[in-house]
């Protein structure tokens, strides 16, 4: 039996790391290992909002996951499953903290501030919201090459 979308948000919420895929104008996949934390129903993904996946993510929010290292490399045993990305706005950005603190304590907590400087140039944060849809097809995606 196949998992279903909160058994999926369970596990890869649990990850260090998954491969956000968003897909370019031309349908190619954009790869991107990001740190990851869920809430059992959603996963969460801050990025700064200027960023290519986010701009990608506003015009098609059809994205894959899958568990990876943090270079990128797929784990073992990890295949994508499609899921359903939002930009979240800076109202909704609580469920997003509370879960990444929870997840990596005083490593978020030490990091989270440390990032607050770079508001001076401009740089803001964003959340993204990942609602795994496994139901939903995804075209033929090739793994990622780590840079």
């Amino acid at each position: 039996m196949a998992p279903d979308a909160d058994d999926l948000a369970r596990r890869l919420g649990g990850e260090p790391f998954i491969d956000l895929v968003s897909f370019r104008a031309d349908g190619s996949a954009a790869h991107t290992p990001v740190w990851v934390s869920g809430d059992g129903v959603r996963l969460f993904v801050s990025t700064f909002g200027d960023s290519w996946k986010v701009r990608r993510i506003g015009l098609n929010p059809l994205v894959a996951i899958a568990a990876c290292d943090g270079p990128g490399a797929l784990l073992p045993g990890a295949s994508y499953v499609a899921g359903k990305a939002e930009v979240l706005d800076r109202s909704e950005f609580r469920a997003g903290v509370r879960a990444h603190r929870a997840k990596y304590g005083r490593h978020f907590s030490l990091m989270w501030p440390a990032r607050w400087p770079l508001r001076l140039v401009g740089k803001k944060r964003v959340w993204i919201v990942v609602v795994p849809t496994p139901e939903v097809a995804l075209p033929h995606i090739a793994s990622p090459v780590p840079h």
